[in-house]
């Protein structure tokens, strides 16, 4: 039997970010003001930056992507992963 959905639960995800050469720190401290945005993290690989992003929906997270972080000066590429609930994935349903 599944749970029901907590609709006041929040959405996270982590989104991991290709910067353009030159604008990691302008890109960082632009990031780190979005109040979406509960931490970031400078990485050294084929991704620059690890953000942890918190929303209310996925509709505000994909708002959050398309209309905030994706057009922010400096941000080359980006992916999001989404947060699995651990108790989904022990139920085995």
């Amino acid at each position: 039997m599944r749970k029901k959905v907590d609709q006041t639960e929040m959405v996270p995800s982590y989104t991991l970010v290709r910067v353009l050469p030159a604008k990691d720190k302008e890109v960082y401290t632009r990031v780190h003001a979005f109040q979406e945005v509960k931490e970031v993290i400078l990485t050294y690989g084929e991704y620059d930056l690890i953000i942890r992003v918190e929303s209310e929906s996925l509709e505000d997270l994909d708002h959050f992507i398309f209309n905030k972080l994706r057009t922010t000066d400096g941000v080359e590429a980006t992916t999001t992963l989404l947060e699995a609930k651990p108790s989904s994935f022990m139920e085995g349903g």
